[in-house]
């Protein structure tokens, strides 16, 4: 898509995504449950309401939250209210959960989900369209990553890019503002990062997008679709809460050997002359 060209309504992402999966609106009308006339006026460009989102996001395996910024439509409350504060530590948690072997980040997963979700008792930093759609698909990824998971922090944005496809994908914060304004263009390596790090099917997202990506795709890092469900997950983390999963990760590290082989440890800090780590493998 070109740069500043407006985003497709929901209708044309959602035409789009079909025809990628090679179905069609019959097939996602029983699979979601909605009636197919009604679902064929949201595919003809009918604005969708949250209910049928909803429908459309378990169908379709998004998120609900990620299928409502896609359409345009604010967020619900109940799925909406949460602490931005909570926000600030996330890629430091996630750069040290990668360190670590399957056991030990394990342990993060299970306290990350067992955490109680608390109720927002001051105000709170609704999930929000940030980028307008004039800014093109860039808007859209822009609005996916920092809207929904990072709490509008367009930096953590360009950090979790960095972080989850191993520098692959290695832009400044300004180059991210730059794509949610529709001024830098998207291109299959950015729509392929941004994928990775939104825990999406590349496929997927190319075809909302409308970038094409090259073929064969690079098959995605396990560990780093792990780190998308983590990413996912901590949006609802209070700031006491993030502490806490943070400083348990960062406990779990031992002091790396000082003769020890630079490929047989993860290094993730380095403290009062000795790096803290976990051995690979």
């Amino acid at each position: 898509m070109d740069e500043g060209e407006p985003q497709p309504g929901f209708g044309g992402i959602l035409t789009r995504l079909l025809r990628h999966r090679r179905t069609d609106a019959g097939r996602l009308s029983s699979a979601s449950g909605i009636p197919e006339a009604e679902l064929r006026t949201v595919v003809r460009g009918a604005p969708p309401s949250p209910g049928q989102l909803d429908a459309l996001a378990a169908a379709l395996g998004l998120h609900t939250e990620d299928l409502h910024v896609m359409a345009g439509v604010p967020v619900p409350d109940a799925h909406s209210r949460w602490d931005p504060a909570g926000r600030a530590r996330t890629v430091s948690l996630l750069k040290v959960t990668m360190a670590l072997p399957p056991d030990q980040r394990d342990r993060v997963h299970r306290l990350v989900g067992e955490l109680p979700r608390e109720p927002v008792t001051g105000p709170s930093e609704p999930v929000r369209v940030s980028y307008p759609r004039r800014g093109g698909s860039g808007a859209l990824l822009v609005n996916l990553l920092c809207g929904n998971r990072l709490g509008h922090s367009v930096p953590s944005g360009a950090m979790a890019l960095a972080l989850l496809t191993r520098g692959r994908v290695y832009p400044a914060a300004s180059t991210v503002n730059g794509i949610g304004r529709g001024r830098v263009p998207l291109t299959p390596e950015l729509v392929a990062g941004f994928a990775v790090t939104l825990g999406m099917d590349p496929g997927d997202l190319a075809a909302i997008t409308g970038v094409e990506l090259p073929e064969p795709s690079q098959p995605t890092d396990p560990l780093t679709q792990e780190m998308a469900r983590l990413l996912w997950n901590c949006r609802h983390l209070t700031a006491a809460q993030a502490r806490q999963a943070y400083d348990t990760a960062t406990s779990l590290p031992v002091a790396v050997p000082e003769d020890a082989p630079e490929e047989d440890w993860n290094r993730v800090h380095r403290r009062y002359g000795t790096w803290w780590g976990a051995p690979r493998g």
